[in-house]
């Protein structure tokens, strides 16, 4: 696990996220791989997320994040990399709110926005919501490995539901992450439901 605030060498973080980022992947494939779409479309009520739903949202802000993320990288100024990373105070609270406890468990629940929440927003795209994760999960590892040639603390990402407020890339790619594992607990514990279908 990456600690929010905790001074860190740049390349362990970047290490540790990395790892984080395949691992899910792995455990997407392990979990999900083999089910049938009936499976992967199945809810337990009109309100609740089915597995296709839960990687369709996390798909949406790869859709938002990565092209972002890749366009600082690209273009900020602050093209001297540090050696250390530490999270900012708002990183801090944003990382705390979104990441799972020791358990995975969730410590405190969050309101999806809107248009990412795939309930409400009918046009988000499940059909191939799992192999567009897993290719989206490639792409954010490459731009995880890319964002070491700029100062994670300098360079700074709007928010996607608030893009008014701005993160460091460091405390973003973190924040990514744990959103990631976040979701694909809630896939999970679909799955392990007592009426989830055997086929």
């Amino acid at each position: 696990m990456v600690g929010p605030i905790k001074k860190i060498p740049v390349k362990e973080l970047i290490d540790r996220l990395v790892g984080m980022s395949q691992a899910l992947s792995d455990e997407v494939v392990r979990e999900f791989g083999s089910l049938s779409l009936s499976q992967l479309n199945w809810k337990p009520s009109d309100k609740s997320w089915s597995i296709s739903q839960c990687l369709a949202h996390l798909n949406a802000f790869y859709r938002y994040y990565i092209p972002v993320f890749n366009g600082k990288i690209s273009n900020t100024r602050f093209t001297t990399p540090s050696t250390h990373f530490m999270s900012s105070p708002l990183g801090y609270a944003v990382s705390v709110s979104i990441r799972l406890g020791k358990l995975k468990n969730v410590k405190r629940k969050l309101k999806s926005a809107k248009d990412y929440n795939p309930v409400i927003n009918k046009s988000l795209p499940t059909e191939n919501a799992y192999n567009e994760y897993l290719d989206h999960q490639r792409s954010f590892i490459d731009t995880i490995i890319a964002a070491t040639r700029i100062n994670l603390r300098k360079a700074k990402c709007p928010l996607s539901v608030r893009p008014v407020v701005k993160l460091n890339i460091g405390d973003s790619l973190i924040y990514l992450v744990y959103h990631n594992e976040r979701h694909v607990e809630q896939a999970k514990r679909v799955k392990r439901l007592p009426n989830f279908p055997a086929v």
